[in-house]
């Protein structure tokens, strides 16, 4: 059973985009506190089950690596966004921040990067 629920929730970077994105942009709004928290638990709970405790370094900067590439994907604008979410997010894994970066680059300008930026 653990197996069927590990192919089940393995290797889908599409999903913990949508749940990060969803929880970069939750806010309280007109909801009482114990609905905004209720929903906040529920996400979390979700990005769990994809993303699931560890104590390997490496696996941990994959999650971080996640993290930032989906808060990243989902700050761009709707017009950039839209067009790259899905070659970014389309694969088995998601890129590092910097591939990702370097994917946007030539959607936002309308042309190919030659080179990689400096990182300093």
């Amino acid at each position: 059973m653990w197996d069927i629920l590990k192919v089940m929730y393995d290797n889908d970077p599409l999903m913990v985009f949508e749940i990060y994105k969803h929880l970069f942009d939750l806010k309280q709004g007109d909801r009482s506190v114990l609905e905004f928290y209720s929903e906040l638990k529920g996400l979390i709970d979700k990005l769990k089950m994809y993303q699931p405790a560890v104590t390997d370094a490496a696996t941990l900067r994959g999650y971080r690596q996640d993290f930032v590439v989906s808060k990243f994907v989902s700050g761009l604008s709707p017009a950039v966004g839209s067009q790259v979410q899905g070659q970014i997010l389309g694969g088995d894994s998601i890129p590092t921040l910097i591939v990702t970066f370097l994917r946007v680059m030539p959607v936002y300008t309308g042309s190919e990067i030659s080179s990689a930026p400096s990182i300093e």
